[in-house]
């Protein structure tokens, strides 16, 4: 048995023997004599030396078998597929477990079957030469959100400190739609239970009054429900790289890793939203019954394609009113406003009437927040409609993980000296309590 086990036993041991002793105390009114007392003391004092010294024994061991795994590195870290070494980009995390923190690219290019194409073809590929790099799997199921997501401080996603009047030299990222949503794992396609809504009976129940049954039952709160599939479906695209490119691997990793990623967050995102639940894809949450809505009066856009002054202000007191809605059911919360490019820069138009920007003006980055709450941008939402709620209620589950293909078998590229690089995401989106959500659009499509 290992030391911190048998002295925590010990200890355990030692503190039963205390508790008997003040149990069965002989004194006056069940009280401990002196005798016990001194002895229950002891025993005490005994319990709490032994659980210290098993904590420490357990702190001693953890470190050791750590820094036996940071001396071996053992398998949990894949071969470099090119050099036949560990490969680099892996990090011990709070854990203790070996956690690859590596691109999708930076996989890429260290996996063995792009290692066996460099060896084949160090030089590149002349043209004509046929180029098949099989299948490589970039990210394990849960890893596609891991390695792209931005942390999160607390419930309302992360909000801007308050801006002070000085100069702003903190370059932040802004918050996307793929950064509110939750983020997990399944086996396979599923059902499951939507909440549409829920009515609250609680109340006391006192003792039996009357012999009227019905006067005294317990109360039982109803739950509104739906039945909901949660599918799952392949997010793929493809881009050609040329000979020269494939064969370059930090440049080659480098164009992967921005192309990989605004491909599949496009497509994600866009199907999260506009779904529609036929023809081969997920349903989105703007098809999804149970949404609330929240309609204002807004003007037709400008020549220059922005919302008008007058529609964004409608649009501000439209979205108080949709946080209201949520805030109003239990538990609920607004977490993120995901709102167009357009939208969100006629936020950052609005003037006083002395001409003095809302927002903080053309040289600071402002608060980034509508009503206390992120502004999120989204190229998928119409420019003058918004959506907002509790973005947890929103699940992308991943299946099987990020998987990268390359070859020129097609038309010919070959001869051009093109290849076809094709990622491949297999996933199933889930909306849990639908009316958690609310959209937020003219009444009127102007």
């Amino acid at each position: 048995m290992e030391k911190w086990k048998s002295l925590l036993k010990q200890a355990q041991a030692a503190a039963k023997a205390a508790q008997d002793i003040a149990a069965k105390g002989t004194g006056p009114d069940g009280a401990m004599t002196e005798a016990e007392r001194t002895e229950f003391q002891g025993k005490h004092d005994e319990a709490l030396r032994l659980k210290g010294e098993s904590d420490q024994a357990k702190k001693d061991a953890d470190s050791q078998a750590l820094l036996k795994d940071l001396a071996s590195v053992d398998g949990d870290a894949p071969d470099d597929g090119a050099t036949g070494t560990k490969a680099s980009g892996w990090e011990v995390s709070d854990r203790g477990d070996m956690a690859d923190i590596r691109s999708f690219g930076e996989k890429f290019v260290k996996s063995a079957a792009y290692g066996e194409f460099r060896k084949e073809f160090p030089n590149g590929v002349g043209r004509g030469t046929p180029v098949s790099i099989g299948r490589v799997k970039v990210g394990e199921r849960g890893t596609f959100a891991q390695t792209r997501l931005k942390t999160l401080t607390f419930g309302q996603a992360h909000t801007q400190p308050v801006r002070f009047p000085t100069i702003d030299l903190v370059d932040r990222d802004r918050l996307t739609l793929l950064d509110l949503i939750d983020h997990g794992q399944t086996d396979g396609d599923f059902e499951y239970v939507q909440v549409t809504g829920v009515t609250r009976n609680a109340k006391i129940v006192g003792e039996l009054t009357s012999e009227s049954l019905e006067a005294d039952l317990k109360p039982v709160s109803d739950m509104t429900t739906q039945l909901a599939d949660a599918k799952v479906y392949t997010y793929a695209d493809g881009y050609d790289v040329t000979n020269k490119l494939l064969a370059n691997a930090p440049a080659f990793a480098t164009y992967m890793n921005n192309e990989l990623k605004y491909s599949l967050d496009n497509l994600i995102e866009d199907k999260l939203l506009n779904g529609t639940g036929t023809n081969g894809e997920p349903l989105g949450i703007l098809s999804t019954t149970g949404v609330q809505q929240v309609e204002y009066t807004a003007e037709a856009v400008g020549s220059d394609g922005m919302p008008t002054e007058a529609t964004a202000k409608a649009f501000i007191r439209a979205i108080r009113m949709a946080i209201l809605q949520i805030t109003r059911l239990p538990g609920g919360t607004v977490t993120g406003i995901v709102m167009s490019p357009e939208m969100d820069a006629a936020m950052d138009l609005l003037q006083d009437l002395e001409g003095r920007y809302f927002s903080g003006g053309p040289f600071s980055s402002g608060p980034a927040t509508l009503w206390g709450r992120p502004r999120v941008t989204s190229e998928r939402v119409v420019d003058t409609n918004a959506i907002l709620g509790d973005w947890k209620q929103v699940a992308l589950l991943d299946n099987e993980g990020l998987s990268v293909l390359v070859f020129n078998q097609h038309k010919d590229y070959a001869q051009r000296n093109l290849n076809y690089v094709r990622g491949e995401l297999s996933a199933a989106q889930a909306i849990w309590k639908p009316n958690r959500l609310t959209v937020v659009k003219p009444a009127v499509t102007p």
